[in-house]
């Protein structure tokens, strides 16, 4: 998939590649709302493999018209809105959510790039705000995936536990490992008595370079910058 975005703002990452996998191990269908979608690639990467009807939402214009040009560039249909999520509302209900969200706090995003502070700083969106949201759009069966800083795993799950969401799956990424968890990954719903699955864990890197999972994440998505 071929993807432009900006020289100075922000640009997808490892987070971005990780939640597509992620949220791949489900196999989706029908409609898909991307929060935060920034260039598109979570969504589009889902909607090229899985089919489904795509909408998008980035508070930064900018942004959105990246993705709106990489939807055509890889010739899929997808609809991008330019607003605040906390406030988004197009009179529908999504059969699964996928949101990177901002999670670095006000302290640590201190870039002096505004899209990049937007990007980073959960200031932009609480994960309180994204979770009450997402459970206001989602369809009563419907499910969410997102990724946040695993160090915040304990205030992640009482939110989720306050605003009645269950965990369904949970998966982290660690950079080597010998290495903390880095990234948790977090599949939900509004309605549902099963078990959480934990599945295995991610290592980034091994003692040679990139891990072989690294690698395999990376071909599937397949991505590469346009120009």
């Amino acid at each position: 998939m071929r993807l432009r975005q900006p020289e100075n703002g922000y640009r997808y990452n490892t987070d971005s590649i990780l939640l597509y996998r992620f949220a791949s191990q489900k196999r989706l269908k029908g409609s898909l709302l991307d929060v935060g979608c920034g260039c598109g690639i979570v969504g589009l990467l889902l909607t090229r493999d899985f089919g489904t009807e795509l909408s998008g939402v980035d508070i930064q214009e900018e942004m959105v018209a990246y993705a709106i040009e990489n939807g055509a560039l890889n010739n899929i249909k997808a609809r991008f809105f330019a607003q605040d999520f906390r406030a988004f509302d197009r009179g529908e209900k999504y059969d699964a959510i996928v949101c990177n969200p901002p999670f670095y706090s006000a302290k640590t995003a201190h870039s002096r790039n505004l899209s990049l502070k937007i990007a980073r700083n959960a200031d932009a969106l609480s994960i309180a705000d994204f979770l009450r949201q997402a459970g206001r759009l989602l369809k009563s069966n419907g499910e969410l995936f997102f990724c946040y800083d695993a160090s915040e795993l304990s205030a992640i799950f009482q939110t989720l536990e306050r605003l009645r969401w269950r965990t369904r799956t949970i998966q982290f990424a660690h950079r080597t490992q010998r290495d903390a968890a880095r990234l948790v990954f977090i599949g939900a719903k509004k309605s549902s008595v099963k078990a959480v699955k934990v599945l295995p864990p991610i290592f980034m890197r091994d003692d040679i370079g990139i891990s072989d999972d690294m690698r395999e994440i990376a071909k599937k998505a397949g991505t590469q910058c346009a120009t």
